[in-house]
């Protein structure tokens, strides 16, 4: 193999497949890159066997071929040279990356070894826009159950069906729920496609997606699903289960409704929550007619207490929060004002919008 390409190139496309490597092996192989030629493209895939991400970069192909190395050895290596053309080539049991006047030779695996894996081919089922799905990751991705028994909940359930998307995530405590539109361009799906994305696939697509403006094909099989970002595609295995039957959560509308500004919303949460500690977490709502007081005491640290106007109907009472779990649904939408229902002190609290419903339990105050 021999390949000549940019500098800027090369790591650019290391560092979209970074993310298998990551995950803690104990084989060599698993945190090491394939590189190969694909007809006048160079290849890059890594796997850790449950995600794998493949890159395709523009390139001259002087000699067709291919070779596994150590990711973190290479990367580290083509960082720091110079941002002119690089030059791979496999030179007996060693990779030399000549750049100017500088040649490294880096020991390489057994090719072998390395896990089949196929790319994405252009016959993808389901098309969305980039900007759709960056919106469903940012209103869900934070409810999933990272550290969770339930493996479960340690991803987004998909729901695909006619001309929608549905996507679920939560971790016991909270949930959001979230629908929106597949392109006018797709096709209405017949029958009902399900499957549940680890968190880990999730934060990649999140990583990779950034400024796309090319509509994403994705596929879904039984054991796999994959997205193509045109020149990188992400091949995951959903987690296998069965995801709570979400709807027998979501309530009919309640009767008491706050609307208020999010923006001073979320900053009197963030300065409660400067008192909240892992054994003091929750911090009191007193809801009250044009009004909210939002307090939290701590002892040995102090205490504060805020009036936030707002729009209030129904009856007053008190009722506490966990501050992060508020937080992080505020700081993730956009409207200037939002709406939330409460029940009584032992329901969830929920924000609802057109398009999105997001369920909070209360704590004890």
């Amino acid at each position: 193999m021999e390949v000549i390409i940019k500098q800027s190139e090369l790591l650019d496309v290391l560092q979209k497949v970074t993310g298998p490597t990551t995950t803690k092996q104990n084989f060599p192989i698993l945190t090491s890159v394939l590189i190969e030629t694909y007809e006048d493209q160079l290849k890059l895939t890594t796997t850790d066997l449950d995600n794998t991400i493949i890159s395709f970069s523009k390139a001259n192909i002087i000699k067709p071929g291919k070779v596994v190395v150590s990711f973190k050895k290479l990367i580290s290596i083509i960082r720091e040279l110079p941002t002119q053309e690089i030059t791979l080539e496999l030179v007996k049991n060693n990779l030399s990356v000549k750049c100017e006047n500088i040649e490294f030779k880096v020991s390489i695996l057994d090719s072998e070894e390395f896990p089949k894996v196929e790319h994405i081919k252009k016959t993808a089922l389901i098309k969305i826009d980039p900007q759709e799905l960056i919106y469903i990751i940012k209103l869900s991705s934070f409810c999933v159950g990272y550290e969770d028994t339930n493996y479960v909940l340690n991803g987004i359930l998909f729901e695909i069906y006619e001309n929608q998307i549905n996507a679920v995530s939560t971790d016991g405590k909270r949930l959001a729920f979230i629908k929106r539109n597949l392109p006018q361009s797709q096709s209405e799906l017949k029958s009902k496609l399900q499957f549940i994305l680890p968190i880990k696939a999730v934060n990649e697509i999140q990583k990779l997606i950034k400024d796309k403006e090319e509509e994403i094909y994705f596929f879904v099989e039984k054991n796999k699903i994959g997205f193509d970002f045109k020149n990188t595609q992400i091949i995951t295995r959903p987690i296998e289960g069965e995801f709570p039957n979400y709807d027998q959560y979501i309530p009919k509308p309640y009767p008491n409704k706050l609307i208020i500004n999010r923006r001073d919303f979320l900053s009197a949460f963030k300065r409660a929550a400067l008192l909240s500690t892992p054994d003091y977490q929750s911090v009191k709502l007193e809801l009250k007619k044009d009004e909210v007081i939002i307090s939290k005491s701590t002892p040995q640290w102090g205490e504060v207490r805020e009036n936030v106007p707002c729009q209030y109907e129904g009856k007053s009472f008190q009722i506490g929060f966990n501050p992060n779990y508020l937080i992080d649904v505020l700081r993730n939408l956009e409207e200037e004002y939002v709406n939330f229902e409460f029940f009584d002190i032992d329901k969830p609290a929920v924000l609802r919008k057109d398009d999105y419903v997001y369920l909070v339990l209360p704590m004890k105050i």
